[in-house]
């Protein structure tokens, strides 16, 4: 019984297959057109800095672009790597709200669906020019756009990590100029001028916690601070942070575009196929015809 079913299905791919796969090619490429109807709603966040018209820099190009006309403007002679820094956190500020970017659908379908099926980190956006697209990020998406942004100007980073690993946490950088590490921290947005010499070393606020909390009283309540607090856990230098999830959500991206191409081609070459064996099926029947009417006569 299961050999005649299979017997069928291969007949039927022989004959209909590539409309089944031109059918299956249509799906693939309709999450594109969802992304010409694809708005990009916000919330008016409360307490933070942000500029909804920023939505167009929606890269690491045109947003280091912009925070270069912003550092041209203080006519400052050279490269001030302290000033940089603070311009860079400014316009990441501006940019985002916090909040969490996913892929949508029409966006990456792949990592969307796996994120759907498999686990929701899966679609949690980690590449810097595809989080850019978004008004919201969490504390590592900001952050990972913010040390991109450094890393562009040669200017060394490092991720910082507060909290255990069943929360709470809270993920931000440190950037090293004027001689030592100096932490930053573009999501919360904490209140540095409350402190006197501000931006030291996370290693420095850690023996000096009353100093750091000063800086982030208006932002979280003492019992948080002191618990994410406890344990700091430090990333290489320059290190990207998750490089696997970057490379599954580039090859899934990629992969958006393989598999239509791929349909298609499945689907022509089907086609010819069919169309051939059709061509021949013809020219047989055309060839025999002469002899049955001989046999006629």
């Amino acid at each position: 019984m299961c050999y005649f079913k299979l017997l069928k299905v291969i007949k039927f791919f022989r004959k209909k297959g590539y409309n089944f796969f031109l059918l299956l090619f249509f799906i693939s490429i309709l999450p594109f057109f969802g992304r010409l109807f694809q708005e990009n709603k916000y919330q008016k966040p409360a307490n933070e800095l942000f500029v909804p018209e920023l939505i167009t820099l929606n890269s690491l190009d045109k947003l280091s672009n912009y925070a270069d006309k912003l550092y041209a403007q203080k006519n400052i002679k050279g490269f001030d790597t302290a000033e940089y820094v603070h311009v860079f956190s400014r316009v990441v500020r501006e940019k985002f709200y916090h909040g969490l970017s996913q892929y949508t659908i029409s966006e990456n379908w792949i990592a969307y669906l796996c994120g759907k099926l498999f686990w929701s980190h899966l679609s949690v956006i980690v590449v810097p020019d595809d989080i850019l697209k978004h008004h919201e990020g969490l504390c590592s998406q900001q952050t990972v756009v913010f040390m991109e942004l450094l890393r562009q100007k040669k200017i060394n980073v490092r991720w910082v990590g507060l909290g255990h690993e069943e929360g709470p946490g809270h993920f931000l950088c440190e950037a090293h100029y004027l001689g030592s590490w100096r932490l930053h921290d573009v999501t919360i947005e904490p209140q540095w001028k409350n402190v006197v010499g501000n931006h030291k070393s996370m290693d420095y606020y850690f023996h000096h916690k009353d100093s750091l909390y000063n800086v982030y009283k208006n932002r979280m309540n003492r019992a948080v601070f002191d618990k994410i607090t406890e344990k700091v856990t430090y990333g290489k230098n320059n290190a990207f942070p998750g490089k696997n999830m970057f490379i599954f959500q580039k090859a899934t991206s990629l992969l958006t575009y393989i598999i239509p191409l791929v349909l298609l081609l499945i689907s022509i070459r089907l086609y010819k196929t069919t169309r051939k064996e059709e061509d021949v099926s013809v020219i047989t029947i055309s060839q025999k015809q002469p002899e049955a009417d001989c046999l006629a006569l």
